[in-house]
Formats: structure tokens, C-alpha cells, sequence
């Protein structure tokens, strides 16, 4: 072996990464980021530039010396098996000429070059690609949060903007009535105009989110929002001949929300009831609220429509699940991660007299 400062002898790195390629199977372009050249005694062969710098030094200064210097002492023992076997790979920590870990796995295979035994060393910098996955993990997951918000988006903006369609149909039938009210046109003008105002703030609500990661949650009383919530679909129950009945009844129903995603959620719980319900002789939707354990409000909307499947009920509330011809299954999904957002739970149940009972539970807020 020649001396640290003696001028080089060792194989080419380009022929080392040959040799390499060869005793692995590999192919020009393989999945690796640096390769080294050893000798029986441990002694760094040749080293190519790639893998000198992965551990901060120039090739010149590894050459000739122990592989040792490149891995703390605990990783040593894996050259125990270099002879005993014709390939080894290990995972191990490198060292740095920094002093810093090199996260990195090893692939060794024996060669023989000019009749003497080589240990080609195919070096992969764990730490790098780790990161790379890391990377592509939080890509892949940004483009599910926008294609989720979008979907969502989609599914909340479509509410208030099929309600402001019916209220301008109501409006112009009553323009063509001979007994013209001016009242109920005013009436039914103002009601569009809530769900105007109800689409700009679900964008506000969204923009929130997206600035801040949260939304502003306030003390509310849950009976009066969930009554205003019932108001934006009482156009559509009509509509659908669907009967409605509130009883907003618990007290004390101070909870700590944010108003226009929990009147989301209640809107969602309506209209799906509606739908169920259409091809339904009978056509009746509770709605209601009482408390369970002294510290939380539950509120509840029952229909009176065939039931959920079987083979839904299990992942009622997971993305993309629907019940609907037509239906983007991201309403129920929304509702849970807007009522667990708020530390509360949402659950569907039978209703007794046929159909089903859509209910969440939110914490009362402390007096």
C-alpha cells in the first residue's frame, strides 16, 4: 500500500465505477452517488469525486488512507466480513470531514483486478434521498390539499348559488302573479341576497384558512345558528314538499365556533336529507338540540328516507364516498373535519320510524 502522500497508483475512478457497475449488475445511470475502491486491508483504493464529496473531502485526500476515517468506530465491524463473503450490504453512518453524521448504505462486492483482491464499494447518500422523498411526500400531499379544497370549494359554493337560482325563480313567478306583492318579492330578493353574502363568506372563510391554517372561532349561541342555517334550505325543503320541524330546545347552547362553518355543516345535513327523501311518499325532517352529559350539545336532523346502504355505512364520512347519482361524496367528508376541527363528533344512526338521523356533538364553552 502506498503512503498517504505518494503519488497516485490506485485505479482510475472511472475505472472503479466500471468495475463496480460490473461486479453489481449495474447499469451507467444506476441509483447510486459515489463510489470507493478498497483494498484487503481496508485501504481506500480509489474514490471518485462524487464520493469524496459527499463526505466534504477532495479525492486526493482519501486516497491511501483508512476507510476508517470516513465511519465512526461503531460502524467498523462490517469490514469483519469483508473476505468471508462475495457481496455485503450494510446501512451505516459515515463521517463527515465536518464532524457530521453521513446517513448512507453501502453495497460491497469483491472483484479481482490484476490478481488482486478488490472490495468495490457502491455508496448511496440516504440522508439526500430521504430528503427527495420528503419533497416529493409534501408535493404529493400539496396537490391533494388543493385538489380536496377545490372539491370542497366546489361543494360549499354550489349550495348558496342553487339557492340564490331558486329564490330569482320564485321572485320572477311572482312578477307574473296578477295580485303582484311587492313584500314577498322584497322578502324573497332579501333571502338571495343572504346567500350572496353566505358564498362571500365561505371564500373569506377559505382565504382565512389559507393565510393563517385556521379560522376565527368565536362564543356562539348554537340554537340561533343552526335556526339561520335552517333558513338557507327552507326554499329547497319547499321545494321537495319536504315538511320541516325545529326544535331548538337545549340550554345553555354557548359553544365556541366558527358560525358559517358550522352553519356549513347543518346546510350539508339538510340537504342531504332533502335528497334522500325524493323518492319518498313520506317527506319529514326534524331538526333538533339537547344536551348530553351536562357539557356538550348535540344537534341532530332526522329524515324519513330509505336508510343508508350497507355497504357505505362503515365509510360514511371518508372522501369521495356518495350515496347520490350525481354526488362529488366530499359533503360528509367536509362536516367531520369541520366538527372535529371544533373538538367535537359527528355520527350517522336508523331513525326509528324509518330513515336516517345525521348527528355531531360540540363542547358547551366553559361560563
Amino acid at each position: 500500500m502506498r503512503s498517504q502522500n505518494s503519488p497516485k497508483t490506485s485505479p482510475a475512478p472511472r475505472a472503479a465505477e466500471g468495475e463496480g457497475r460490473a461486479a453489481l449488475g449495474a447499469t451507467p445511470g444506476a441509483s447510486f452517488d459515489g463510489i470507493v475502491a478498497l483494498d484487503s486491508r481496508g485501504a481506500v483504493r480509489s474514490i471518485n469525486d462524487e464520493a469524496a464529496a459527499l463526505f466534504g473531502y477532495a479525492a486526493e485526500e482519501i486516497l491511501g488512507r483508512d476507510f476508517g476515517m470516513l465511519t465512526p468506530e461503531s460502524d467498523l465491524s462490517f469490514r469483519d466480513h469483508l473476505g468471508k463473503t462475495p457481496s455485503l450490504r450494510r446501512r451505516i453512518d459515515g463521517l463527515r470531514k465536518d464532524g457530521s453524521v453521513l446517513p448512507m448504505e453501502l453495497d460491497v462486492s469483491e472483484v479481482v483486478c490484476d490478481g488482486e483482491r478488490l472490495f468495490i464499494g457502491l455508496i448511496r447518500d440516504l440522508g439526500q434521498r430521504r430528503f427527495e422523498r420528503d419533497i416529493q411526500k409534501l408535493q404529493a400531499n400539496r396537490l391533494d390539499l388543493i385538489e380536496n379544497m377545490a372539491a370542497g370549494l366546489a361543494h360549499e359554493l354550489k349550495q348558496p348559488l342553487t339557492a340564490i337560482g331558486v329564490y330569482l325563480n320564485f321572485a320572477r313567478r311572482y312578477l307574473n302573479e296578477k295580485d303582484l306583492s311587492v313584500q314577498k318579492i322584497a322578502e324573497t330578493l332579501d333571502n338571495a341576497d343572504a346567500q350572496v353574502f353566505r358564498a362571500s363568506q365561505i371564500m373569506d372563510n377559505l382565504r382565512q384558512f389559507i393565510a393563517r391554517g385556521e379560522t376565527t372561532k368565536t362564543p356562539q349561541n348554537l340554537n340561533p345558528v343552526i335556526r339561520t342555517a335552517c333558513a338557507f334550505t327552507d326554499s329547497l325543503a319547499k321545494l321537495h314538499n319536504v315538511k320541516t320541524t325545529i326544535n331548538l330546545d337545549a340550554s345553555p347552547d354557548i359553544v365556541l365556533i366558527n358560525k358559517v362553518q358550522i352553519q356549513q355543516v347543518v346546510v350539508n345535513l339538510k340537504r342531504n336529507a332533502v335528497e334522500a327523501m325524493q323518492n319518498c311518499a313520506r317527506r319529514e325532517m326534524r331538526v333538533s338540540t339537547g344536551l348530553i352529559d351536562g357539557d356538550l350539545i348535540r344537534a341532530d336532523v332526522a329524515d324519513t328516507g330509505p336508510g343508508l346502504p350497507d355497504e357505505v355505512k362503515d365509510r360514511l364520512f371518508e372522501q369521495f364516498t356518495t350515496t347520490k347519482p350525481h354526488g362529488l361524496g366530499v359533503g360528509l367528508s367536509i362536516s367531520r373535519s369541520i366538527i372535529e376541527a371544533h373538538n367535537g363528533k359527528i355520527w350517522a344512526e336508523p331513525n326509528p320510524g324509518g330513515g336516517t338521523i345525521f348527528s355531531f356533538a360540540l363542547p358547551l364553552a366553559a361560563r
